[in-house]
């Protein structure tokens, strides 16, 4: 959210001061069993961690190497699926009965030549010609112009291309489904597309493009295309049809004037395909119209110039495995027609994002730069996400930026940086749901620059979610919904965890961790703040309050002086840890707390404790499993009088600012 004002804060002390709450008790002070000044400093945690360590560190880098056991993975998913599936080229093989026939070209410099397979009867015809030789016959027209090859096909058949050429490529009209092999071909087109692949007058049809094991294969367009009219042409690889992709091998994409990978219809990459796709400057990596799919691999996309995405794509991209990592460098820019910016993307997807297992990675640097951005919704079931972007804001609220070199505007829109933004400015329809899996975050490019953001709703079930950034980590325009799995948001200069709505928390791990007043570790704008289980923890300038009325497990609220990387263990009468936690290193000073946990009841009496050891699990400092607390010394005592309690450290008295309440 953005930041409140010094006037909206003192507007909302005074309103809470004057009217009173019935989601807020003050504790007064003789329900203390000791008055202390708060102190909160020293203890040690002797802990096996599981959040993200190095989370305002870590990097993203290139990796090419293949990703282990990938191929084993793929056996056993295909076993199961690909015999009622035309995704796998065996389900092609098996169904034939004919035996399909094959063309294999060679390039060489600016020529090719091709030898042809066909059965006569039980026999194999092979006929051959060399460069400028076409041929023709019922089933396949073969034409040549230099290295340019292009064929007409009737029937099922197999194209092999090998060799190299600096001028030339192949393009094809397929009646039928057919297999297009790579075996270590080098090819530039410099007036197009390296593979084209049109529609034949029976409409789209399957390529199953398979990339020989073993094999390097090379292919790069032309800065400058010609086409034919009435025919798209998009990029270095095109496909009017579906374009399935499998094979151990690799292939390298260079382009120089369009796009890297293109389907009219859906591209799916199978397990062990290994690609690495530059595009030209302000274009796409992989760009599909219906879906894309990736099943397994290894993929690095590279991208950078004018608002280029790495993989977009108007309906679907699904990722159930595989490592695809894009590095996009790509700026912002204005456009007119529009009235908004164009912004550069890890993914783009129009409608929704389903990411199911393998391992993400999206490292966006220029100004306005998105992590991945999808118009409906994201779910994530597993795998590993990682996010990185570092560019400012641009537009009418980061106007300064516009000396970076940005196109400048005269429209009231801007650029935001985002990690993960679900939603369109237009309406609230994005939806955010996390069932399981990790999801790490860092936004660091100032004002606007979130981490996680939802124009409408986030549902956590379970999972890892780690969010740090500048402006909010966790941010949903109408709900947040927590029910399960490990959730951290770090903001440096706002809220940590942020609901311009409602926050339900019914479980998990919950630590927001915000900035100075006016900001919050955990805020929903005093809207009702539901608290029916987990350990949840929210430490910053402020907080909001949860609601009694709608919670079922206790919570306190409290302000006390804090001492960077100390440990403070909230306790039961025998001793027991309730909660404890390490204090961020970003705290020295006064500030105010939210704790809820399962071990807080009312009626009770609970102790604070500095300085204590504390052993266990923990998720970003805060203890979550097997904890066990030693030593330590009394900081102050309070009772739990009622199911929403709050006040000061000080003897839990309370009241305005002064003596320590908390707002």
């Amino acid at each position: 959210m953005r930041k409140k004002s010094i006037i909206q804060t003192f507007f909302a002390t005074v309103l809470f001061a004057s009217c009173g709450s019935d989601d807020f008790t003050i504790v007064t002070g003789s329900g203390n069993t000791q008055s202390s000044s708060g102190s909160i400093s020293g203890g040690t945690m002797s802990t096996m961690e599981i959040g993200t360590a190095d989370i305002t560190t870590y990097d993203i880098q290139l990796n090419t190497a293949a990703v282990s056991s990938d191929i084993e993975d793929a056996n056993e998913y295909s076993a199961s699926y690909k015999a009622a599936s035309e995704d796998f080229v065996e389900n092609l093989l098996a169904e034939d009965t004919e035996g399909i026939k094959k063309l294999e070209i060679t390039y060489s410099g600016t020529t090719a030549s091709w030898t042809y397979y066909k059965k006569n009867g039980t026999a194999v015809i092979a006929t051959s010609a060399t460069a400028g030789n076409s041929y023709s016959d019922d089933d396949i027209t073969i034409s040549l112009s230099g290295a340019h090859v292009t064929v007409n096909a009737a029937k099922k058949i197999q194209y092999v291309l090998g060799g190299s050429t600096t001028d030339g490529n192949f393009k094809l009209y397929s009646e039928k489904k057919f297999i297009l092999d790579l075996n270590g071909v080098s090819m530039t087109n410099k007036s197009g597309a390296a593979i084209n692949i049109q529609k034949g007058t029976d409409g789209d049809k399957r390529c199953y493009m398979r990339i020989v094991d073993g094999t390097v294969n090379t292919l790069s367009d032309g800065s400058t295309y010609t086409t034919t009219d009435g025919e798209d042409e998009k990029g270095v690889i095109f496909s009017e049809g579906k374009l399935l992709i499998s094979g151990t091998g690799t292939l390298n994409i260079t382009a120089q004037g369009k796009h890297g990978l293109v389907s009219d219809d859906y591209i799916y990459l199978h397990a062990g395909t290994n690609t690495n796709i530059s595009p030209a400057s302000g274009y796409n990596g992989i760009k599909a119209n219906k879906a894309i799919y990736i099943a397994g691999g290894a993929h690095n996309i590279v991208c950078s110039g004018n608002a280029p995405k790495g993989l977009t794509c108007d309906s679907l991209i699904s990722i159930t495995g595989g490592r695809t990592t894009v590095i996009n460098s790509g700026v912002a820019v204005y456009d007119s027609s529009e009235a908004d910016y164009s912004q550069p993307s890890g993914l783009k997807c129009d409608s929704a994002i389903v990411i199911s297992g393998g391992e993400l990675y999206c490292k966006s640097t220029g100004n306005g730069g998105k992590g991945i951005r999808a118009a409906k919704t994201y779910t994530q079931n597993g795998g590993t996400v990682r996010i990185i972007t570092s560019g400012s804001t641009v537009g009418s609220s980061g106007s300064g930026n516009m000396r970076q070199g940005m196109n400048s505007a005269s429209s009231s829109s801007d650029a935001e940086p985002k990690g993960l933004h679900v939603g369109k400015k237009s309406d609230t329809s994005g939806v955010i749901t996390i069932n399981g899996g990790k999801l790490i975050v860092r936004c660091t490019g100032g004002e606007g620059a979130e981490g996680i953001e939802s124009k409408n709703s986030i549902t956590i079930n379970g999972g890892m979610v780690e969010s740090y950034c500048y402006d909010d980590a966790v941010n949903a325009a109408k709900t947040l919904l927590i029910n399960g799995g490990y959730v951290y948001g770090y903001a440096t200069n706002n809220d940590g965890i942020d609901s311009n709505g409602t926050i339900t928390i019914n479980g998990g791990v919950v630590f927001g961790s915000g900035s100075s007043t006016p900001e919050d570790g955990i805020d929903c704008d005093q809207n009702t703040f539901t608290i029916n289980g987990g350990i949840v923890v929210g430490i910053g300038g402020s907080t909001s309050t949860p609601t009694s009325s709608t919670s079922k497990q206790a919570s306190v609220v409290t302000s006390a002086s804090l001492t960077a990387n100390s440990v403070l263990a909230l306790t039961n009468g025998s001793g027991e840890c309730i909660v404890a936690f390490k204090i961020p290193a970003r705290y020295n000073g006064t500030y105010t707390m939210l704790l809820s946990a399962p071990g807080l009841s009312t009626g009770n009496t609970y102790t604070f404790k500095s300085g204590a050891t504390i052993s266990g699990t923990t998720f970003q400092g805060v203890s979550c499993d097997n904890t066990t607390i030693s030593g330590g010394s009394t900081a102050w005592s309070y009772t739990q009088s009622s199911l929403v309690t709050g006040g000061s450290a000080s003897g839990m008295g309370g009241g305005m600012p002064g003596g320590g309440f908390p707002f």
